[in-house]
């Protein structure tokens, strides 16, 4: 019987009280000073010293924040929660990505509201289809309900991260149907080779200021902290302050439970502002997965059946598979078996609402990235046609 192999962000084995976990064991180039007002409430939407320093980190020479327009909350998905919540009404709808983060749909339904699914075209990179969304707004029937919508920049799942001139072109096409943006921005500079993160909120001011953008960030991947629950939403108004209202519903919303712990959040300030050390710890990291994630695809690439695209960023990678080359039925099938045969596991891409393809993460070790290609070839040889 085959024995399972937990598998972890750069995993080093080290004690944990359950049986069989591996747990990542990593070190951090900062010393924190814990004072005594951490133990106290604080505001609920934002403190003045963390808010000043998330609002001087998303700022540009064309388009400056405060910190009143800056809310921290529980983690990036608690900052969605705030976005879309304030954003949306029964009836009305949101325009997402497809294939995309499963989130967006669930809260945006949990209120009464819907989504409306762009297409992401694999051949051009999992770029937007601009043709696709055109065609949403043409008919009158869905677009009279759409407030906006929402990019994922670096993309999970895909891994794709989008150009410079693509994303002038998306600013164009909301600045021609008066769509606001809701930019999901949590893997920010996680990316690879040429590829280069540009900020929403600074394409939308270069180009005129007329678009009004909303992003949502946190600690949780740039830095390698997804249990600290540490999440921001920056709020990018346009010249006519289209975002006034939202703004001010969020920060009600914002008041109805307390967010991130007064704790978590005093890291803030040090990990936001200028440091060598912190810069060298960010880009070892980012090389790590860099080199992480080349490995993994060309180790796939070698398997029968399979077609894996090359992750631009994020710490994913989507893999398409050839059901005329495997006697399997679908994704779910794949990535099923796969799990119960060789102990390995991928989210098939029905979950992101792309089927026939899964999604692998390249986050582990090398020889623990090596062992899983090793597992998925050999199911790949046993299965084929």
């Amino acid at each position: 019987e085959t024995q399972f192999e937990p598998l972890s962000i750069r995993s080093s084995k080290i004690s944990s009280p359950e049986k069989n976990v591996v747990m990542a064991k990593i070190t951090f180039p900062w010393r924190l000073e814990i004072r005594p007002w951490v133990a106290t409430y604080h505001p609920v939407s934002w403190h003045w010293t963390r808010s000043s320093r998330i609002a001087e980190h998303h700022s540009y020479p064309e388009h400056a924040i405060a910190a009143e327009n800056v809310i921290v909350a529980s983690g990036c998905s608690g900052s969605l929660e705030l976005v879309l919540t304030a954003l949306l009404d029964p009836g009305t709808s949101i325009l997402v990505p497809q294939p995309g983060f499963p989130l967006y749909e669930v809260i945006a339904e949990s209120h009464g509201a819907s989504v409306v699914h762009y297409r992401l075209d694999p051949n051009r990179n999992w770029e937007i289809d601009l043709e696709h969304l055109e065609e949403i707004m043409s008919d009158s029937t869905v677009s009279g309900t759409i407030r906006g919508i929402l990019i994922n920049n670096p993309s999970n799942p895909t891994g794709a991260v989008f150009s410079l001139q693509h994303l002038q072109d998306i600013v164009t096409f909301c600045n021609q149907y008066q769509l606001p943006i809701v930019s999901d921005e949590v893997y920010g500079n996680l990316t690879y080779g040429s590829n280069q993160f540009h900020p929403m909120a600074q394409i939308a001011a270069q180009c005129g200021k007329q678009v009004p953008v909303i992003t949502t960030s946190g600690l949780a991947k740039q830095y390698l902290l997804p249990g600290w629950r540490v999440g921001w939403v920056t709020f990018h108004d346009n010249m006519y302050h289209s975002l006034q209202e939202v703004e001010a519903g969020a920060k009600s919303l914002s008041q109805v439970i307390l967010g991130a712990s007064h704790l978590v959040q005093s890291v803030i300030p040090k990990l936001l502002s200028p440091c060598s050390q912190i810069d060298l710890w960010k880009e070892n990291l980012r090389k790590t997965l860099e080199t992480q994630a080349g490995f993994l695809y060309r180790e796939l690439s070698k398997c029968n059946g399979l077609e894996p695209f090359a992750p631009q960023g994020a710490m994913y990678s989507m893999v398409k598979f050839d059901i005329n080359k495997l006697d399997l039925k679908d994704d779910l099938d794949f990535s099923s078996r796969l799990l119960q045969e060789e102990n390995v596991f991928v989210l098939p891409g029905t979950a992101f609402g792309c089927p026939n393809v899964f999604r692998v993460v390249f986050c582990c070790d090398e020889p623990i990235l090596g062992e899983a290609a090793r597992r998925i070839a050999g199911f790949c040889e046993r299965h084929a046609n």
